[in-house]
């Protein structure tokens, strides 16, 4: 059986206040999935560009500011 099959009949039952609500429940979980997915490639590509032979840097390595 189809998810859309089992949520028919519980959505009979629902007002249409619920379903405006259930509605954008479903909006609210796509776009929190899409951006799961972005925050998972962000993460991808910021460990592919800074791998684990990256270097550490140290207080000392930071040069100061230069007076204009």
């Amino acid at each position: 059986m189809s998810a859309l099959a089992r949520l028919e009949p519980i959505l009979e039952g629902l007002s249409e206040d619920r379903i405006r609500q259930l509605i954008d429940f479903a909006r609210f979980l796509a776009v929190e999935q899409d951006r799961q997915e972005w925050l998972r490639f962000g993460q991808q590509q910021l460990a592919r560009a800074y791998g684990p032979d990256e270097p550490d840097y140290s207080e000392a390595d930071i040069r100061p500011d230069r007076k204009p």
